[in-house]
């Protein structure tokens, strides 16, 4: 009979939220505090995972709705923010994870949020329920304020990994404001953590988080996301919402009923809780402050933080200003969409995009080794009347390793196509390379010519499939081989270069404009060195000039005509 009791007692116990065990976390604030302080701080990873398993148990748990328990809770938010932040730069820093770890890495940190917006969602419509009952609670604004701006993580940190917003997080958004502006407290400025330097309402960051999904078209990288999101802290005093449509002024819209984000103004329907707002003012003021860096401003001075550069700086700003802009003004598309069902061999990275083409122009006849190290087999002729086999085996290994590469070569199903690029629906399991900014060869089965391509827009379909846009290149590519001026003491324009090396394979475009560039292993890039060029006809030397454009293991470069 003891047993029995025993084991009742037990089950009940852990029935009971959070009982009243001393060793319990979450009991009242004095223990959350001991616990705190016991937390293994210099381990951020595994710390930041012990506090975002008490946050779900607490919201897992808790029937209680006390001020102390909103303290408790409050509490463990405040203590995680560091954690978070901590795990934030190291996932945004480190481009070249493996597939694995940014999973983990990003499911750390969603969760996180996930479980923070969680809690405050609840307390804010528990106390906005009892508002009517007991006098308001003075913490209202500051939690609606936080679970807003929880929201508005949950919705950035599934546009850096390319994911659309689902669990039906804009209709939560959209419902919290709603609540604000009933409940009147929808302009009131508060510092939302002590450690914040700017002071936000709950309008100014639900319009944050609005303008930063309108900003997101699946074409920029993470980085650029989280910066955007630190640059629009400055900007709030340039944007307010309106409830009455003003079609001079406004150019976006917002339905509170909805499950979905911003839209450009077309027009209205009267019968839906509709808010507007305009970015004429906060247009101006990112042209100034272009300008001013052209001009040779640092980035740091004009509010666009410390770690910014110019150059990057303009890039974004370029963009916000078309995606911001209103509906009249907007950039329409360079070329027209059409549907299409038709298959492309696909290759990235530049060693194996240069193979492809090679391959692809190389006669039936030809050296194995390719036109341009002819002169390998040509020097054993002279040399010692005949063809080594020791450069024999070397051709033999080189045609091995072209084989191999077709393993590279993907097959993709097109879905769309432009004079300007492709739309492709693919599998994205086993394809860590598939970031914004790949550079990639693609070319129809049906012809024989390799296109080079850019992906600039990616979106999650499913688990494992995303939605690919790609930008060709109007330049038709020929490979190139780049051989560094060795001869010491020799100089070509006034350029003195010296250090053998093998030549460089790399891709020369000839484009329609007439300037002519040169994609490059960003490893070999110095301004203004001089390179000797085989492959390019009436070309015999080079000088690198400005970059165009660069990513992960490649860089395109104005290639300037140098006299021999």
């Amino acid at each position: 009979m003891n047993a029995l009791a025993e084991k009742f007692t037990s089950q009940l116990a852990r029935l009971v939220p959070f009982g009243k065990s001393s060793d319990d976390p979450l009991t009242n604030i004095k223990s959350t505090i001991r616990w705190i302080n016991n937390l293994p701080l210099g381990d951020a990873s595994k710390c930041q995972s012990i506090i975002l398993n008490e946050i779900k148990r607490f919201n897992e748990s808790s029937t209680q709705y006390t001020k102390d328990r909103l303290a408790i809770f409050m509490l463990l938010d405040e203590t995680s923010r560091d954690l978070q932040d901590t795990l934030v730069r190291q996932y945004l820093s480190n481009a070249r994870m493996s597939r694995a770890v940014e999973s983990q890495r990003w499911h750390a940190i969603y969760g996180l949020y996930w479980e923070v917006a969680r809690g405050y969602h609840t307390f804010v419509l528990h106390l906005a329920r009892d508002a009517s009952k007991v006098p308001r609670d003075e913490q209202i604004p500051l939690i609606t304020l936080r679970a807003i701006r929880s929201f508005g993580h949950l919705l950035k940190w599934r546009s850096i990994r390319y994911l659309s917003a689902g669990e039906k997080l804009w209709q939560r958004l959209h419902n919290l404001y709603r609540l604000a502006e009933t409940e009147g407290i929808h302009r009131q400025f508060l510092q939302a953590y002590a450690e914040e330097t700017y002071k936000f309402s709950c309008e100014s960051a639900y319009l944050h988080i609005l303008m930063l999904d309108q900003a997101n078209s699946g074409s920029l990288y993470p980085k650029q996301i989280d910066l955007l999101d630190r640059w629009l802290c400055q900007w709030h005093n340039q944007l307010h919402l309106d409830n009455r449509i003003d079609t001079s002024t406004h150019n976006f819209v917002i339905d509170l009923s909805s499950d979905y984000g911003p839209r450009r103004l077309r027009k209205s329907d009267t019968n839906k809780p509709l808010r507007f707002w305009a970015t004429a003012d906060l247009l101006n003021k990112l042209k100034q402050i272009q300008t001013a860096l052209r001009d040779g401003t640092p980035p740091a001075e004009l509010g666009l933080t410390e770690f910014s550069r110019s150059a990057e700086s303009i890039e974004l700003l370029d963009h916000l200003l078309l995606q911001w802009s209103s509906l009249t003004t907007r950039e329409q598309r360079r070329a027209p969409r059409m549907p299409v069902k038709k298959l492309a061999d696909v290759a990235h990275n530049l060693s194996a995009i240069t193979d492809l083409i090679q391959a692809a122009t190389l006669p039936d006849k030809a050296s194995p080794y390719g036109s341009e190290l002819d002169y390998i087999e040509a020097d054993d002729v002279k040399v010692y009347g005949f063809i080594t086999d020791r450069t024999r085996d070397r051709a033999t290994q080189i045609q091995v390793q072209a084989v191999s590469h077709a393993a590279e070569v993907e097959r993709w199903g097109i879905s769309e196509e432009s004079e300007c690029g492709y739309g492709a629906i693919v599998d994205s399991q086993h394809k860590d390379w598939l970031r914004i900014g790949a550079l990639i060869g693609i070319k129809s089965i049906e012809v024989d010519e390799w296109q080079i391509g850019i992906v600039r827009r990616l979106i999650r379909v499913s688990t494992d499939t995303r939605s690919v846009g790609i930008e060709t290149l109007d330049a038709h590519a020929t490979l190139a081989m780049l051989h560094d001026t060795t001869t010491p003491g020799y100089t070509v324009n006034g350029f003195d270069n010296s250090g053998a090396s093998l030549p460089h394979a790399s891709l020369w475009l000839a484009g329609t404009t007439g300037t002519e560039s040169v994609i490059i292993d960003p490893v070999h890039f110095v301004p203004g060195k001089v390179f000797q060029v085989d492959g390019v006809p009436g070309r015999k030397f080079i000088a690198l000039g400005n970059p165009i454009e660069h990513c992960e293991g490649w860089m395109r470069v104005v290639a300037e005509p140098v006299n021999g």
